[in-house]
């Protein structure tokens, strides 16, 4: 591609944009100067002019002559020929993000001086921000700096374009050789995964892959169900609550991490599985040891094993967690929150027959039901997050960072629900 029509491009690609050429530009052009060969923008809520300069636009030439060779490939944030991959990667979602400065700084898998494949991660490469530059989300970012860029100073030629675009985190994969972009991408992926291991393993720094652009979310009220306390003044109760299981709710209560926040409630629910089960045990050996009746011969004595020996064989965790449900959360209230909870997600994200991670679950909002369906669809999940071997034979397992923390995410409001509702109904 030539010089004036890489220039031609980048001007109406930023001026449909929204942006409006400074009247810098316009003098250049009259003067007949040097500076033709420049580009000069302003956003219309900012008097900051920005240059695109003649290396930043041969350089947009040089990259056009092979922009054919790439695809946006394997996810919308990656970029892939037969010689070369790139794919955005982030810090980690969820947790405790550790501060970590990536200015200037390249990590460097192989070696480079060689013909054989290396890779690198840092920030994205300019291949990376050309191929992007107009993209919706890169373009958007970029278009927003400029708006609260203010006219001033900088030592660091803040007035750049170049300098303002868009540019992620990324790894790159180079030398790649092969025949065709599907063969490049199944020879890179596991190559990406080994050297984000290593920089977890030798740097203690954690990158994921990225599937999709970051995007700015409009702010969605959360769900909350039953009425808002909105005082500042707030009761002190007189009940005693169990200490070990609000700290379970408390770690659940304190991180965005769905993982984190499942297993936490479900420990608050777990907690009780031993005493509730036990509990009905003592009942029915109660109710045989009162019987008028009952003598301390072997016929009754045989009866008392039985029970204790069936009671063993017949519990397993998801009747013990049906049990916890129907001693501590009234139905009537579960009945409400589905269905209140259905009406936000505006989907029938319980009562109508979903798969979760292999298997079918449907709640009935029946007496009689409604318990066990909702223990069994708690165990599922549970399992799909603790057991991540082969052994359970799932269609799908749950994998960190990918679309299986949509599914648990949409959970959390429930487990909270029940967390709580246990919390209150076993306080003293």
């Amino acid at each position: 591609m030539k010089f004036n029509e890489a220039k031609n491009i980048l001007e109406k690609g930023y001026l449909d944009l929204g942006l409006e050429q400074d009247d810098q530009h316009q003098l250049n052009l009259e003067l007949g100067d040097e500076n033709q060969k420049e580009l000069f923008f302003k956003h219309p809520r900012s008097n900051t002019t920005i240059r695109i300069s003649r290396q930043e636009i041969e350089g947009f030439a040089a990259f056009n002559k092979i922009r054919a060779g790439f695809e946006t490939q394997p996810v919308e944030c990656g970029m892939c020929s037969v010689n070369y991959r790139e794919q955005m990667v982030d810090f980690s979602t969820y947790g405790i993000r550790r501060f970590y400065s990536m200015r200037d700084r390249v990590f460097t898998f192989g070696n480079p001086s060689t013909s054989e494949y290396y890779a690198e991660i840092g920030y994205a490469s300019d291949k990376f921000v050309n191929y992007f530059r107009f993209d919706k989300t890169p373009a958007q970012s970029t278009i927003e700096k400029m708006k609260f860029r203010h006219n001033r100073e900088s030592e660091d030629n803040g007035h750049e374009m170049h300098n303002i675009l868009f540019r992620p985190i990324t790894i790159r994969v180079h030398n790649i050789n092969v025949q065709n972009i599907k063969t490049a991408l199944k020879h890179t992926d596991p190559i990406i995964d080994t050297c984000l291991f290593e920089l977890s393993y030798l740097k203690n720094l954690t990158l994921t892959l990225q599937d999709e652009w970051p995007r700015r979310r409009a702010r969605v009220r959360p769900f909350q169900f039953g009425d808002r306390f909105s005082e500042n003044t707030l009761p002190l109760q007189k009940a005693k609550f169990n200490p070990d299981i609000i700290r379970f709710y408390q770690r659940g209560m304190s991180t965005n991490d769905p993982f984190i926040q499942f297993l936490s409630f479900y420990h608050v629910l777990e907690y009780y599985f031993i005493e509730i089960s036990d509990e009905q045990l003592y009942s029915k050996l109660s109710r045989r040891l009162n019987d008028p009746r009952f003598a301390t011969t072997s016929n009754y004595l045989d009866r008392l094993i039985q029970d204790t020996l069936t009671h063993k064989q017949e519990t397993d965790e998801t009747k013990m967690l049906k049990d916890v449900l129907e001693r501590f959360v009234d139905q009537t209230e579960l009945f409400e929150f589905i269905k209140a909870y259905e009406e936000y997600q505006d989907v029938s994200l319980y009562t109508k027959q979903q798969t979760l991670f292999g298997d079918k679950n449907k709640v009935e909002l029946r007496t009689g039901h409604i318990y066990g369906n909702l223990a069994k669809r708690i165990k599922i999940i549970r399992n799909a997050l603790v057991h991540s071997s082969d052994r359970y034979e799932r269609k799908q397992r749950y994998i960190p960072t990918t679309k299986s923390e949509l599914i648990i995410s949409k959970e959390i409001p429930m487990m909270k629900f029940l967390a709580e509702k246990v919390i209150i109904g076993s306080a003293k």
